[in-house]
């Protein structure tokens, strides 16, 4: 069997196993949902309540970021879904019936990882613009609003988009090499929100470990402009995508190397 055709298998197995799987729906609904709730509120308040704001509260103000306070129910469900692809099927024995239809483990996962990213980019943007748009209605009510063609509104709608998609692949990598989903999870959990609190308790000595957290990372990069405390401790734009870059890289190829050790 040629490259290219164990390729196209492979897409067709992992596409039709990620639509069957129940989870996905459930998840990216319940995420959509929450988020879109906490967006409103929030949004909702800072119009209603932005006579009474602070110069300082006004200037740390982000019209995009603050359509976004929901992202984190996004995060976790997103990278749940990419632990859900790789570690139900060690869960449920499917991987056998999987490796025979596909028994090149390096096209197995590339396949994996090629839908996984490339649906959950979809879902990500879409996700990522619905929000947008509903907490932009909130804020026009008060004319704080903005536009997709003011300044850095487009990338920042479009990065957070792309983030969600970034921690579904982290989550397929972490899946892939842990193979048991509650805790491919908990790791999950610690990355995205238990990391974030050791980085503060690390401020006092440097705030490097705060500049490669996935969860700063997502604060520049799904906001316009970030004000106040925050800029001390957040990465510029481009370390924000490097950290990424660098996150993707590492669990995915260890992910990788653990479904090609399994052919050792």
């Amino acid at each position: 069997m040629s490259t290219a055709h164990a390729m196209s298998r492979g897409l067709t197995a992992e596409w039709i196993k990620l639509r069957s799987l129940r989870s996905t729906y459930v998840s990216m609904a319940s995420a959509l949902a929450v988020a879109l709730v906490v967006g409103v509120i929030d949004t909702a308040s800072v119009a209603q309540h932005w006579a009474t704001l602070s110069p300082s509260e006004r200037a740390s103000f982000d019209p995009v970021g603050t359509s976004f306070d929901g992202l984190q129910f996004g995060v976790l469900a997103f990278g749940i879904l990419g632990v859900l692809a790789s570690s139900s099927e060690y869960g449920t024995g499917l991987i056998q019936a999987s490796l025979t239809a596909v028994p090149r483990r390096s096209v197995f996962f590339a396949a994996k990882a090629i839908v996984v990213g490339a649906t959950s980019l979809v879902l990500g943007e879409l996700f990522a613009f619905g929000t947008y748009f509903v907490g932009q209605v909130m804020l026009s009510r008060s004319d704080l609003d903005v536009s997709l063609t003011d300044p850095d509104v487009l990338r920042a709608v479009g990065g957070a988009g792309l983030f969600l998609a970034a921690v579904a692949l982290v989550g397929l990598g972490l899946g892939a090499l842990i193979r048991h989903t509650a805790g491919a999870v908990a790791v999950l959990v610690g990355l995205l929100f238990v990391a974030y609190g050791l980085g503060r308790a690390l401020e006092s000595w440097s705030y490097l470990p705060d500049r490669l957290l996935l969860a700063n990372a997502s604060l520049v990069i799904g906001q316009v402009h970030v004000h106040g405390d925050h800029v001390r401790r957040i990465p510029s734009l481009g370390l924000a995508y490097l950290d990424l870059g660098l996150y993707l890289a590492v669990f995915l190829g260890l992910g990788a190397w653990r479904t090609r050790r399994d052919a050792q």
